[in-house]
């Protein structure tokens, strides 16, 4: 079981947290009234039950699959515990796709042996764009290697009558999940989203799962004192958090988590995450940093990757009583929709032909500081191909911003941003601004008849619309090109903030 230690600073019972843990786990309304019932989305708290159930049918799928690649299609929620379990376990038989980045998707399937490959299709809604575009990118794939017969090579999950699920049944998917449909994508990692990537590292962490109350109570009201120290006395909330880089994608999971669940109604938790070198498997809680730039730990977890599902639900149970504190509903995301709706319009009337490069507001990163030294927050929101070495050079931007401006900044890669902090950019506190750093290599990428123009139209389409919908927001948005092809791609940026100091 993961570690839990909490500074002496702070008080580490509670009577307060765990009359509220006892409200939570009893599936009682303790949040400001919404027309959508707590009761469709507290499923998950059922968690001995949900995950030894969801991983017995998910060892029953695979028992008799000898394939050697599974790849993952999904987005937001329903495909990060995967990416968590698989980081942590260090798997290679799993492939995650989150992106319609043509270059980032063109490059994958120019890899992948497609006779070896099991896609495992992954949304809730069963309508999810980038989900479905992908989806059917890789099934005319597959058509052209198996006489149409793709089905096989297939998996769905999805919620009962979706249009996923009738595609899937109609043509003859190897599986179709059916994932309860009192769980949102963000609370479903004891669900089969998480548990099918779990039951495939099964050497590794397989076990049936029992959690008692006291060892809930316990590590949620720890949670819970540290999240409250860290925003406390903040009239604009962030919670500053450290993780070790080889549990990075915990932290891409808790970003979402708290992002969609808190940032609304104008109010909201930020989650500042940064990354950990020198160090393995910690997850720590800071204060804010004082006017001299001092912080202080508040809560360590030395986390474990056989109890990782269960430090997910003792998140996932403090983040929704964090919702109470900070008066909003943590089971709606009622912003993401304008960008989906902007990037179809954009889609159906063609505006995507509009040259990205038309929308630029300056070229120097210095000018855009200049016009927003009061704001609180900076996210940079990333439409560049994801590797190793970028997110590297993320992380030290982000560094720098930090200790020569003093400016808190949240980086997101586009279009999976949009499934997590996106909701927080338009939903949570107004005193932030937003830089897109768009690819200028993307006009350039060379494209036949192989799907990659769609998904191409799809990525610029999701920028835009994602622009439109901020700007509509009064929020000052700006985007800037830069060129993937270069070593560092913000070497300009960087030289820029250098000069500032």
């Amino acid at each position: 079981m993961s570690i839990y230690d909490l500074n002496s600073i702070v008080k580490k019972i509670d009577e307060k947290n765990l009359s509220d843990i006892s409200d939570v786990l009893n599936k009682k309304d303790i949040w400001i009234k919404h027309p959508l019932r707590h009761t469709e989305r507290m499923g998950w708290l059922d968690f001995n039950k949900v995950t030894n159930s969801s991983q017995d049918e998910c060892s029953k799928t695979i028992k008799n699959l000898d394939s050697k690649k599974f790849v993952f299609i999904g987005m937001g929620g329903s495909i990060q515990t995967g990416k968590v379990l698989s980081q942590i376990s260090n798997e290679n038989n799993m492939l995650f796709i989150d992106s319609t980045n043509p270059m980032e998707i063109k490059s994958i399937s120019e890899k992948l042996n497609l006779k070896e490959c099991i896609f495992v299709i992954m949304s809730k809604s069963g309508t999810t764009l980038e989900t479905l575009k992908l989806m059917h990118f890789f099934i005319n794939k597959v058509k052209a290697i198996k006489n149409n017969n793709f089905g096989q090579s297939f998996i769905a999950i999805t919620d009962k009558g979706t249009d996923l699920e009738k595609f899937a049944l109609k043509n003859n998917f190897f599986k179709v999940l059916i994932s309860p449909k009192n769980i949102g994508g963000r609370f479903s990692s004891s669900t089969f989203y998480g548990m099918l990537p779990y039951c495939l590292i099964k050497k590794k962490l397989n076990k049936k799962f029992y959690l008692n109350s006291n060892e809930i109570n316990e590590k949620c009201s720890l949670i819970l004192n540290a999240l409250y120290a860290s925003i406390n006395g903040l009239d604009f909330k962030k919670i500053n958090i450290k993780i070790s880089s080889n549990y990075s994608e915990m932290g891409i999971w808790l970003e979402q988590l708290i992002s969609e669940s808190s940032g609304k109604d104008n109010k909201g938790a930020s989650p500042v995450i940064s990354y950990i070198e020198n160090e393995k498997s910690n997850l720590k809680i800071f204060t804010s940093p004082d006017n001299k730039g001092h912080e202080q730990e508040i809560l360590r977890i030395n986390l474990t990757k056989d109890t990782i599902l269960e430090d997910m639900y003792f998140w996932q149970i403090s983040i929704v009583i964090l919702c109470k504190k900070l008066n909003v509903y943590p089971f709606d995301e009622p912003d993401v929709k304008s960008s989906k709706l902007n990037t179809l319009r954009i889609l159906k009337e063609g505006e995507k032909n509009i040259k990205i490069g038309s929308q630029f507001s300056s070229s120097q990163f210095s000018k855009l500081l200049d016009l927003n030294k009061e704001k609180d927050l900076l996210y940079i929101n990333l439409y560049i191909q994801e590797k190793k070495e970028l997110k590297n050079n993320v992380e030290n931007l982000k560094l720098l911003i930090k200790k020569t401006l003093n400016i808190d900044s949240i980086v997101g890669f586009g279009p999976r941003y949009l499934h997590s902090v996106g909701q927080l950019q338009k939903g949570g506190p107004k005193n932030i601004w937003v830089l897109f750093l768009y690819d200028e290599n993307i006009e350039k990428i060379k494209t036949n008849n192989d799907g990659i123009s769609e998904l191409k139209d799809i990525y610029c389409s999701q920028l835009l619309g994602d622009l439109m919908a901020l700007k509509s927001k009064n929020i000052n948005t700006y985007l800037i090109n830069i060129n993937s092809k270069k070593s560092n791609p913000f070497d300009n940026i960087m030289e820029e903030i250098k000069e500032l100091s």
